[in-house]
C-alpha cells in the first residue's frame, strides 16, 4: 500500500509580546513575502473499496501519543524518487464514519522538472522520547483571552492525545501517526473527536471523519474532515520556494503538549503550549529543529508569519500559513549512513504536491488548488 501520507508562564502584556507570536520586527527579511506559485495538478485516476479495519493499531506514551518511527538516513545522502514513485507516495487512503474505506492511485501532472524531492528516508536507530533542549523555551498560553483567540485557537487537541491545526472551517490538518500506526488505525480513531477550546465552556469536542493515509517520515500528516464546521478564523496552507531558506530561519506552533509519566491534571492539559525556534536544517521533505516539545504536541501545525506580496505593490498584510507538521523526535544519521548520529525535533515540510493533495482533500477539486 503506498505511504499514507518544564514550562515557563507567560508574565508580560501581549503589546510587549507580540513579536514572540510569530511576529518579525521592521525590517527584517522584508523582501522576503509569500507570493503566489503554481503547484502541480493531483488528477483521481482509480479508487477502489478496500476491507473494514479493525481499529487494532496501538499507541504508546502520555496521552495516546506514538511516536512516528526510529531513526533515518540523512536525506541529502540519498536520490529523489522518480516520478512512478513520487505518484505512488501521493496516492491516498480514506476512511469513512461507517468504518469503511477506500484507496485512490492519483495521477500527477504539472509538476516542474527542476523541482527535487527527497524519498522516504529508511529507519535506522531504535526509538527515544522527543526533547526538551536545554533550557525549556515553551510559553503555557493559560489566558482564555488568548488561547480563544488566533492563532492560538487553531491549535487543536485530537481524543487520541495528539494536537492538530484547522486549516478550513471542517478540516484539520495533523500528523498520520496520531491516527494510524502504519499497520492498522488506531483503537481510538472508530470514535476521534477533535476538541477546540472556547470561552466559558473550555473545550467543544468535535466528531470527526477520517482522511488519513499510513505513516511515513516525509509524509507523516493526514487530513481530518468534520462533521460540523467551527466558526472562527482557520490557518491557511502557506508553500515557500525549495530554493529560498526560510526566512530568519525560524519555526513557530502550539499543541497540548502531555509532560512525561502522567506529570499532569486534566486542566493542566487544556493549556495551549506556544515555542518559536530556528530550523538547524532543512531538506525539500523535513525540517530539522530543536523546538522544545513533550508527548502530544505531534500534528501541530508549523507556521512562520510573512507578508502578502501584492502585485504592483512592496506593501502587503502580515499573514500567518501553515508550512509544515510536527511529527517528532528522530536520530539522524549524518551523510553517507557512516557519519555521527544527530538527534532532532522535526517536522514534515508542505511541498508543491503535498499542497496540492491536501489542497483537493479539502476542496474536492483539483482545479481549485492550482495556485499557492
Amino acid at each position: 500500500m503506498a505511504p499514507i501520507p518544564l514550562c515557563l508562564l507567560l508574565l508580560c502584556a501581549l503589546p510587549l509580546c507580540v513579536p514572540v507570536w510569530g511576529g518579525h520586527g521592521k525590517g527584517v527579511d522584508e523582501e522576503y513575502g509569500w507570493s503566489v506559485q503554481r503547484v502541480p495538478l493531483i488528477l483521481d485516476r482509480h479508487t477502489v473499496h478496500l476491507r473494514t479495519p479493525t481499529f487494532g493499531g496501538k499507541t504508546e506514551g502520555a496521552g495516546g501519543d506514538k511516536e512516528a518511527g526510529g531513526g533515518i538516513e540523512c536525506q541529502s545522502a540519498l536520490p529523489p524518487p522518480d516520478w512512478a514513485a513520487l505518484e505512488s507516495m501521493l496516492g491516498y487512503e480514506t476512511v469513512y464514519e461507517n468504518g469503511t474505506r477506500t484507496q485512490t492511485d492519483v495521477t500527477l501532472q504539472g509538476l516542474n522538472d527542476t523541482t527535487s524531492h527527497t524519498p522516504l528516508p529508511k529507519t535506522s536507530h531504535t526509538r527515544r522520547k522527543r526533547q526538551v533542549y536545554g533550557e525549556d523555551g515553551r510559553f503555557v498560553i493559560s489566558d482564555s483571552h488568548f488561547t480563544t483567540s488566533y492563532p492560538f485557537s487553531t491549535a487543536v487537541r485530537l481524543s487520541t492525545g495528539c494536537s492538530g491545526v484547522q486549516v478550513s472551517d471542517k478540516h484539520i490538518l495533523t500528523a498520520a501517526h496520531c491516527v494510524h500506526d502504519g499497520k492498522d488505525y488506531l483503537q481510538g480513531v472508530r470514535r476521534l473527536k477533535v476538541g477546540v477550546l472556547q470561552f466559558k465552556s473550555k473545550r467543544g469536542w468535535i466528531h470527526t471523519g477520517d482522511r488519513t493515509n499510513a505513516v511515513s517520515h516525509g509524509y507523516d500528516y493526514a487530513l481530518l474532515e468534520l462533521k460540523r464546521p467551527i466558526k472562527q478564523k482557520h490557518m491557511k496552507l502557506g508553500l515557500l520556494a525549495a530554493a529560498k531558506p526560510l526566512p530568519l530561519g525560524r519555526i513557530h506552533f502550539s499543541g497540548f503538549d502531555n509532560e512525561p509519566e502522567g506529570g499532569q491534571t486534566e486542566g493542566e492539559r487544556e493549556k495551549v503550549v506556544y515555542r518559536f525556534c530556528s530550523v538547524t536544517e532543512e531538506s525539500d521533505d523535513l525540517l530539522y529543529q530543536h523546538c522544545d516539545a513533550q508527548q502530544g504536541a505531534s500534528g501541530a501545525g508549523v507556521y512562520i508569519r510573512l507578508r502578502q506580496e501584492v502585485e504592483g505593490s512592496n506593501k502587503g498584510k502580515w499573514q500567518r500559513k501553515v508550512i509544515g507538521v510536527f511529527s517528532g523526535h528522530r536520530w539522524v544519521d549524518g551523510d553517507g549512513g557512516g557519519g555521527e548520529q544527530r538527534d532532532y525535533n522535526m517536522a514534515v515540510r508542505i511541498t508543491p504536491p503535498k499542497y496540492a493533495q491536501i489542497c483537493h482533500w479539502i476542496h474536492g477539486d483539483p482545479s481549485m488548488c492550482r495556485e499557492a
